[in-house]
């Protein structure tokens, strides 16, 4: 049960980031994570927490690399194999034998082999850090693609040359020949092996599909359970799981190739599913990573030895970070094949060295130091740690402030959004000329102005103002009605105690939703003697049962609230055509309430096939709309791509819940 509580916060922290990251969106993803996982050690619950690094590379990393790689081109990888084995096997070997004797020469009190095996850890970058420094600084299509590439296959470099150095620390001996079969069996064993078992698996899932097994439960839960399979069984032959596992993630890859247009729910469903597991597991590592800092610095204060002060680790750390940089900068200049010729190119380099940034496997490598070496305390445990956080934060930090200084300006306004109102106006200028059809071309053309709305930010205190505004207009018009002898006292009393509860669940707050639910089952149950009538009232929203229930009551005394409805709905619509401008967004929300009830008090049947007409001519007109604007060079491909997206995720919202548009 401990278990699932400390789970739960922490995904409850990784919603919290971000949100948080959304609304400050100067400060990258990775930054709120880590400092919401600093609270987090301070619970009760997360007293003396410890993360257990074989467990963290198993049920965090080996996934996340697993979806990274299915989601690689192989085609890319191909063409660009020369620069991923340049930096993910030549740069982390020059780099921990530079960095790691120029650490030792500089600080004597670290032995040379556990120097080694510090730069083991903190040269490969890391998947997750790399895109999310991507999210707040996009960079150049090739090199993202050469930094998400590498990370996928520099770990596995790192962590066999971390082995083979505590190793020989522990050991106190070295054998070349060992480790450079060491070497190879982890590594090129670790490939060849996922390989293997990536084209079992996807075997055995297209078999599934040929005999329509292919159900989202089924297949979902095989590719899920891949990377725990590979992981562990590549780890029991003493292979590299994290290679093996990247080496399953392309060869999964592959199956979409084959897949196409087939099988489309499943690809769907299951691309989905990974989004979210993808996002949930990159977001917990930086809240474990925060997590893990106080037992970082417990670790450095079990030696009392003066060598190892904080200013003093601190300074090698940043010593570690700026010359494993400068080599980085250095290699990515001059030995990395470049497809497209630019005349920026050390300003290029420079963006891929800081970009390279050190995240969970660092941390959790660290982490997987001994506490006893040869039956003693190894007091190199804690600074080690130490060294590594700070690499790994100055890492993190490096980009988010620099990268933006050396990349040319974007815009800040994102064209897709603009793109995206002109493709729902396009649908609703298009509905608006339906005449033969025009309550259910209404109810079509409502829904998309809803969509302009969820795609701004609405202002609720101008909304709750303007409905308080239509309100009074409409109370004016009806007693002006009065006034002029054509209605009742009794209508008007009536109708403005309609009014007034109107206006009481227009605000749309969950306790004013219940208290009406209370009192219309109350009321219900009382007047016709009848419970199964009352629960259907508190089953039902209020905002649709009043309408309902006013219209009756009018017709019990023989008077009408039709007509009444109608001049007070034209005096708000009138009141409304003079409030779009500024606040067009908080207009339409108010005009949209005001059209439902004005349809349902009305009680006008649609017919819903008329209504699944008119969606699909108003998706038919934003498909058009996108056509045209690519078509003349307005929008490029990769803008058309995510409008298209988009389209078709709204035409299967609609197509689940059609019921809920013919009410």
């Amino acid at each position: 049960m401990d278990e699932v509580l400390l789970l739960t916060i922490i995904l409850a922290a990784v919603v919290l980031a971000n949100i948080l990251a959304r609304h400050v969106t100067k400060i990258p993803l990775p930054f709120f994570l880590i400092f919401l996982g600093i609270l987090l050690a301070g619970l009760p619950v997360y007293k003396n927490f410890h993360l257990d690094p074989s467990t963290f590379a198993l049920a965090i990393i080996a996934p996340m690399l697993f979806n990274e790689a299915q989601n690689s081109s192989r085609l890319w990888i191909g063409r660009s194999i020369s620069n991923i084995l340049s930096l993910a096997v030549g740069l982390v070997l020059v780099s921990v034998l530079i960095v790691g004797t120029g650490l030792h020469l500089i600080y004597p009190v670290l032995p040379i082999a556990l120097a080694f095996s510090l730069l083991a850890i903190v040269t490969p970058t890391d998947a997750s850090a790399v895109n999310s420094i991507f999210e707040a600084n996009p960079i150049a299509e090739e090199q993202a693609g050469i930094l998400q590439h590498e990370s996928l296959f520099n770990d596995a470099a790192g962590i066999v040359l971390f082995d083979m150095a505590l190793t020989a620390f522990i050991s106190g001996t070295f054998s070349m020949e060992l480790a450079v079969w060491t070497f190879l069996w982890e590594f090129l064993g670790g490939l060849l092996f996922g390989s293997a078992i990536g084209v079992v698996i996807v075997s055995a899932r297209l078999f599934l599909i040929r005999y329509n097994d292919d159900t989202p439960l089924i297949m979902v839960l095989i590719q899920l359970l891949t990377p725990f399979l590979v992981y562990l069984l590549a780890e029991k032959m003493a292979f590299s799981g994290i290679l093996a596992v990247v080496a399953a993630g392309l060869v999964q890859g592959s199956e979409r190739d084959k897949l196409r247009l087939t099988s489309s729910r499943m690809q769907l469903v299951t691309s989905n599913v990974w989004e979210i597991v993808s996002g949930m597991l990159s977001g917990t590592v930086f809240v474990l990573l925060g997590l893990s800092l106080p037992e970082v610095i417990t670790a450095m204060h079990v030696s009392a030895n003066p060598n190892f002060g904080v200013y003093r680790l601190i300074a090698l750390g940043l010593f570690i970070y700026f010359l494993k940089g400068i080599i980085r900068l250095v290699w990515t200049r001059y030995l990395l094949k470049r497809r497209v010729k630019t005349n920026q190119e050390w300003r290029d380099s420079m963006v891929m060295a800081l970009s390279g940034a050190n995240g969970t496997i660092t941390l959790s490598l660290a982490f997987s130091m001994p506490n006893m070496v040869n039956g003693q305390p190894f007091t190199f445990r804690g600074p080690l740690i130490f060294l590594a956080a700070v690499v790994i934060l100055t890492s993190l930090i490096m980009p988010t402030i620099f990268v933006p200084l050396l990349l040319p300006s974007q815009e800040q306004n994102q064209p897709r959004f603009r793109w995206v109102r002109r493709m729902i106006q396009a649908a609703i200028s298009d509905l608006v000329k339906e005449k033969e059809h025009a309550a259910e071309a209404q109810i079509v053309i409502d829904s998309l102005q809803q969509q302009l709305v969820l795609d701004s930010t609405p202002n609720l205190r101008l909304r709750r103002q303007l409905m308080k505004e239509s309100h009074a207009v409409e109370l004016k018009a009806v007693q002006k009605l009065h006034a002029d002898g054509k209605i009742t006292d009794d209508e008007l009393t009536y109708y403005t105690q309609f009014l007034k509860l109107n206006n009481f669940s227009a605000d749309e707050k969950i306790w004013k939703n219940v208290m009406l639910r209370i009192r219309f089952s109350l009321h219900i149950g009382k007047l016709y003697k009848n419970m199964d009538r009352a629960q259907d009232a508190f089953l039902t929203a209020p905002v649709v049962l009043e309408e309902v229930y006013w219209r009756e009551q009018f017709q019990k005394h023989g008077e009408d609230i039709l007509p009444i409805e109608q001049v007070g709905f034209d005096a708000v619509m009138d009141f409304l055509k003079n409030k779009s401008g500024d606040s067009g967004v908080e207009t339409n929300m108010v005009r949209r309430f005001y059209r439902t009830r004005h349809r349902r008090i009305h009680g006008k049947d649609v017919d819903a096939d008329i209504v699944y007409q008119m969606f699909m001519r108003a998706f038919h007109s934003e498909y058009e709309l996108i056509q045209e604007s690519l078509a003349s060079g307005k929008i490029d491909s990769a803008l058309a791509e995510k409008l298209q997206q988009r389209i078709s995720i709204d035409e299967m919202t609609y197509l689940q819940n059609m019921e809920l548009f013919s009410e």
